[in-house]
């Protein structure tokens, strides 16, 4: 056992630590070949208690700081902090008890652990060691194997205690990194499954997003119009057999792109499939400005169309059927209009008809 001054002579304490040194290999294995090199602050007003546990700990590789006083101790602490802090109970200036309790309202040096050092043995005073945030307690006189396995364990638990924190922290850096690609994929899925993937233009799912909307104000609003215009590109089959399917896929394209210039910015255009596309008008104020449209489309197609070095003309037959509140759902609307779109067809290129039940056989509602 190594002994305070408190408890023997200096002379004895000198044999003590000349016999520490002759037989330095002891069974506690040095914490510094396990865990990172720890800086530890001894504070003890009593000098002969600094020497000895300095010259111990220091023999097993750890950095060693010494104060004498409780603000000493704070001030050094405040100028690099230690790993570990050895603190006697009974000082002069500041007690332990209250050196704890400063140092554990600080967040930046709540988490360094505190091993209480004390001639006191009663367990009020134990215990309120822990109350202030201690982590052990060493009682004087101190015995060598205590302390270094003490000093060893709670090191070894904050390198532990670090190292979960860092493992935590990319856990949540990961968690994050994983969510926000989840939610980029998901956001690339949704624009990919409302989206024609050879036009860019809304496809026909998000065509009847809209249109259930447009449906919805009408059943709100009954003096709220809107109109379905169907739109199927003539001889288009027999563009793609002559001319091969790239010049059909860069061909549509380019319809897509001059329907886009035709309509108004509240309207919308989407392609439902193949060579067909739906024009959704907003808010009509009378029926002339859908008649108005279908000429514009009709004017559009009438120009040619180049392409790899090809004169492309092309017609397109349209189907027109108004929304209103009798509708049950949008569906109905756009298959009416379509039921239109073949009644144009009947008539023959650049033609197209307003869906009337009375004649193309009731259709849905």
């Amino acid at each position: 056992m190594i002994s305070t001054p408190n408890d023997v002579n200096r002379d004895s304490l000198d044999t003590d630590i000349t016999e520490y040194h002759a037989n330095i290999k002891t069974e506690i294995a040095s914490p510094a070949t396990s865990v990172l090199p720890s800086d530890i602050l001894i504070v003890d007003d009593t000098l002969e208690n600094l020497r000895l546990l300095s010259n111990m700990l220091a023999i097993q590789g750890y950095s060693i700081r010494k104060a004498t006083g409780g603000e000493m101790a704070l001030n050094s602490v405040d100028s690099l902090l230690p790993d570990l802090i050895l603190l006697d109970i009974l000082m002069p200036d500041l007690n332990g008890y209250e050196v704890c309790i400063q140092l554990k309202k600080n967040p930046q040096t709540a988490n360094i652990p505190i091993i209480f050092l004390s001639a006191l043995d009663d367990p009020l005073d134990k215990v309120k060691a822990f109350e202030v945030g201690g982590v052990d307690y060493l009682t004087k006189p101190f015995q060598l194997e205590e302390v270094l396995a003490r000093v060893h364990n709670q090191l070894s638990l904050k390198d532990a205690q670090e190292k979960v924190l860092a493992l935590n922290a990319q856990l949540q850096q990961w968690v994050l990194d994983q969510n926000r690609q989840l939610h980029q994929a998901n956001s690339q899925l949704l624009e990919t499954s409302n989206t024609d993937y050879l036009t860019t233009l809304p496809n026909r799912i998000s065509f009847l997003t809209r249109l259930e909307q447009s449906l919805f104000l009408a059943k709100m609003d009954e003096s709220y119009q809107f109109a379905v215009l169907y739109l199927d590109c003539d001889r288009f089959r027999s563009i793609n057999q002559t001319f091969g399917y790239s010049v059909g896929d860069k061909l549509l394209k380019q319809i897509a792109m001059g329907l886009t210039e035709v309509i108004q910015p509240d309207d919308m255009l989407a392609r439902i499939g193949g060579d067909e596309f739906a024009i959704l008008l907003n808010t009509l104020t009378d029926e002339s400005s859908v008649n108005q449209l279908a000429e514009k489309v009709f004017a559009l197609l009438e120009q040619p169309f180049q392409i790899q070095g090809n004169e492309i003309t092309i017609a397109a037959s349209i189907g027109i059927d108004y929304g209103s509140a009798k509708y049950a759902i949008a569906d109905n609307i756009l298959k009416n209009a379509e039921i239109a779109m073949y009644s144009a067809k009947d008539k023959g290129e650049g033609h197209y008809t307003i869906y009337n039940p009375l004649i193309q056989g009731g259709g849905c509602k």
